[in-house]
């Protein structure tokens, strides 16, 4: 049985199976939108399946064009409108190459891409799956993205953090308050660096 990211799954997966909360399915929605919204704005780019995605590109001085969701499905590309002949994508970092097309102003591309529930990455529906208890903790009002493991931190002259050991994950320190800080050298393979 392979786990996908979609409610049913992830209701499974939390134990929720059994629910008699008529709202249940709304409430790990909402927490798997926050948990993959979070990974996405950490990472840089968009993981979820989108259909004539529209993005602006800004000019750029090199001859790809870095777009933010990927992999592009299919070679149905547009620029300002216009349908593009024979883009080549690289999947594997979302740069486009536009034949013949010149590149010195913003634009508009849209086009399809990004991962199906039951497509992405091992690795990062780890992340996703691993985090989403956190989420829907806070989204069922069982804690809250401000608790953290640190009460206070001070800095002038590199100086002290303290931890608060009284919460049940005082050792954990989350990302966006969401992802578990120990999945960050995962989600570092997927994030989009750009100058």
């Amino acid at each position: 049985m392979s786990l996908c990211w979609t409610v049913d799954d992830v209701r499974k997966h939390l134990g929720l199976s059994d629910s008699s909360d008529p709202d249940i399915d709304a409430k790990v929605e909402q927490a798997m939108a926050i948990t993959l919204s979070t990974i996405e704005r950490y990472c840089n780019r968009l993981f979820a399946y989108r259909v004539d995605h529209e993005e602006t590109v800004y000019k750029q001085y090199s001859n790809g064009w870095q777009l933010h969701l990927w992999p592009v499905e299919g070679n149905q590309i547009s620029i300002d409108g216009k349908p593009v002949s024979s883009p080549k994508v690289d999947n594997q970092t979302g740069v486009a190459w536009f034949g013949g097309y010149e590149h010195v102003e913003m634009c508009d591309v849209t086009y399809t891409g990004g991962y199906e529930p039951c497509d992405f990455p091992p690795d990062l529906l780890a992340v996703l799956v691993g985090s989403i208890t956190h989420a829907f903790e806070i989204t069922s009002g069982g804690a809250s993205a401000s608790d953290s493991p640190i009460s206070k931190v001070t800095i002038p002259d590199v100086g002290t953090v303290t931890y608060d050991v009284k919460s049940s994950n005082s050792l954990i320190s989350y990302i966006g308050g969401i992802i578990p800080a120990y999945y960050q050298s995962v989600l570092d393979l997927y994030r989009l660096h750009e100058c």
